[in-house]
């Protein structure tokens, strides 16, 4: 069993230096939090103009249910958390009132600066817990699901609930945090057709190397990316798909695209043929061309044709 995922990271230390640390479970189980749900829940209504009639039509249940709501004289089930967020556009962490300063892969509530992690040249990093990530790299290689499944027990235990409810809370924090929104993100645009054209094992295996990047791997995809775009324009001046801008170009996306696969199931053809199924998909002719031009997908695509197959 892992010692510190998600709410219960810590608790060693914690009890060693006599730490009173509040937790996310804090939320569902004291005054303050039901007060503040009440607050937060109101104020979205109210953003949306939106009656509590409105609202509990929604959610199918009573006014007077949202109203005790909003008063502080209740707070809804797990299940019904979720509900109202996805109802009310938001995150269920904006309901739930979390704090500022929180862990962005666990979740843990971060009271000190000697619980924040590091980056690799040993400086403080401010999104972090130290038990999740430490000197620009993750120290446990977990994926949502793992994590999940790890802790659930453990948070079912802390809050009093069952073990479905547990799951079905961290099912609805997790994904939000910065650590899983990306992969997350990508799943919900193109997972079902990356399944079906690679299969879930390569989907899978893409989604775990996304997870498993240093800060700096990271950053440095998204430095690519930004690149990726710039040089595309450029080439599009140059106007040869064959030409020495154009050849830049895919020897850059190549990289890029090595990054996410990974060399082992990386091809030339592959490649190739990812570039003519961006033509086919709207969402990455929007991207590119919103970002690099018109014509920008398709410029591309030929350039990674005549690239990789002459």
């Amino acid at each position: 069993m892992r010692n510190g995922l998600f709410l219960d990271k810590g608790i060693v230390s914690s009890v060693q230096s006599s730490l009173s640390r509040t937790r996310l479970t804090d939320s569902l189980g004291n005054k303050e939090a039901i007060m503040a749900f009440g607050e937060t829940l109101a104020e979205l209504r109210s953003e949306l103009g939106i009656t509590q009639e409105d609202l509990a039509r929604r959610l199918f249940v009573t006014r007077q249910a949202v109203s005790r709501w909003e008063r502080g004289d209740t707070t809804p089930g797990i299940d019904m958390l979720k509900l109202i967020a996805v109802t009310l556009g938001v995150p269920v962490t904006r309901l739930l009132d979390m704090p500022g300063v929180f862990c962005e892969s666990c979740g843990m509530i971060i009271s000190e600066e000697s619980q924040l992690g590091s980056n690799a040249d040993g400086s403080v990093n401010g999104d972090f817990c130290k038990w999740c990530y430490e000197k620009g790299a993750f120290t446990e290689d977990v994926t949502l699901d793992e994590m999940i499944e790890d802790c659930a027990p453990r948070l079912a235990k802390n809050m009093g609930t069952s073990l479905d409810e547990a799951v079905s809370l961290m099912g609805a924090v997790l994904p939000t945090l910065e650590r899983w929104a990306h992969v997350r993100s990508n799943e919900e645009r193109y997972g079902a057709e990356a399944r079906s054209l690679y299969g879930d094992k390569a989907v899978d295996d893409a989604n775990k190397r996304l997870l498993d990047m240093s800060q700096l791997e990271w950053d440095t995809k998204e430095e690519l990316e930004g690149a990726i775009i710039v040089q595309l324009k450029a080439a599009m001046e140059a106007g040869d798909v064959a030409g020495i801008s154009a050849s830049v170009l895919c020897s850059m996306h190549e990289r890029w695209i090595r990054m996410h696969w990974g060399d082992e199931a990386y091809s030339p053809e592959a490649h190739a043929s990812l570039g003519m199924g961006y033509l086919a998909d709207p969402r990455f002719v929007e991207y590119y061309d919103s970002r690099a031009g018109e014509g920008a997908t398709k410029f591309l695509a030929d350039a990674l044709q005549k690239y990789y197959l002459g």
